[in-house]
């Protein structure tokens, strides 16, 4: 009886940018020149430095207003047109190679303690993982500080609250790239793996995240299939995710572990601007003594739109 079957995944991450806009602005053009905006005023400009933008005005006509009607806006006032909509999205893998045991975790102030901070620095982007495996916790951090064993993290995370004892629980650092492996998958656990994002939408409604599938979890012959019942679980033959984003509105994946389909299905949203927003997907792979050995893949597409 087949007790552990060699399974190696690789996926790769397809980023799309697809941008919905519904401004319309009126410029005056010419054949060689446009200008976007104009105000009256006695002077001011743009200045900039390595790092900070400043526009600025001298004696402008008023303070900043807009009057609407149904399908239009016009802004007047103080640059009241000059607006830069940032929107910007950076994929992230769980790297493996880089576990660490995770021995406590607090809120205030927010630190993990590891066995080893060798291989960590700040700014890095991390996971910590409570009891890996099928019913894991997991929340996703930047580093902001490293002293000995203990990483302290910025004022945010995403996912759920870890509880660490220190028993197969572990940090891992996050990795900007386009593949992973899920290596060899055993009859006697469900193997998982972390697809996370960073994300900034300075835009009014926020960003949705989708993903979907280029086809079956396979080897060419044999199949790996979806997960049908909410859950993976160890001795079965199933796959799926699990969204940190339990607030999702058209999709179970915020619930329930689901499959992967290849239609397009939200995985991660926000309804407002936000800055350096994180959040992730786990996966989960599970095998019987049945399922065929072989190498195993599939392609994730994953498209984040900033809902203007």
């Amino acid at each position: 009886m087949l007790q552990a079957s060699r399974q190696i995944f690789w996926l790769t991450l397809a980023i799309l940018f697809v941008f919905r806009s519904h401004v319309a602005l009126a410029a005056m053009t010419s054949t060689n020149y446009k200008i976007n905006w104009d105000e009256f005023s006695s002077g001011g400009g743009t200045g900039a430095s390595a790092s900070y933008q400043l526009r600025d005005s001298a004696s402008s006509s008023g303070a900043a207003t807009r009057s609407s009607s149904a399908s239009y806006a016009i802004d007047q006032g103080f640059r009241a047109g000059v607006y830069d909509s940032v929107v910007d999205f950076v994929p992230y893998v769980e790297d493996r190679s880089t576990q660490v045991a995770a021995t406590a975790f607090t809120t205030l102030p927010l630190v993990v303690t590891v066995t080893t901070a060798s291989g960590f620095a700040v700014n890095d982007w991390i996971v910590i993982v409570q009891d890996e495996g099928a019913s894991q916790a997991t929340a996703m951090a930047q580093i902001s500080n490293i002293a000995g064993s203990v990483l302290t993290l910025r004022s945010s995370y995403s996912g759920s609250t870890p509880v660490i004892d220190g028993s197969n629980d572990y940090v891992y650092r996050m990795s900007p790239t386009a593949s992973i492996s899920l290596g060899t998958l055993s009859t006697s656990s469900v193997t998982t793996h972390i697809i996370g994002w960073v994300s900034t939408a300075d835009v009014p409604q926020g960003f949705s995240m989708y993903m979907f599938a280029n086809g079956e979890f396979t080897d060419g012959v044999n199949t790996i299939p979806g997960v049908a019942d909410g859950a993976v679980s160890v001795g079965v033959n199933e796959y799926g995710g699990r969204s940190s984003d339990s607030t999702l509105a058209t999709s179970t994946f915020d619930t329930v572990d689901t499959a992967f389909t290849t239609e397009p299905v939200l995985v991660g949203s926000t309804s407002s601007t936000a800055f350096s927003s994180s959040g992730f997907v786990t996966l989960k792979t599970a095998i019987a003594s049945s399922q065929v050995a072989g190498t195993y893949a599939q392609t994730l597409t994953t498209i984040f739109v900033g809902d203007y």
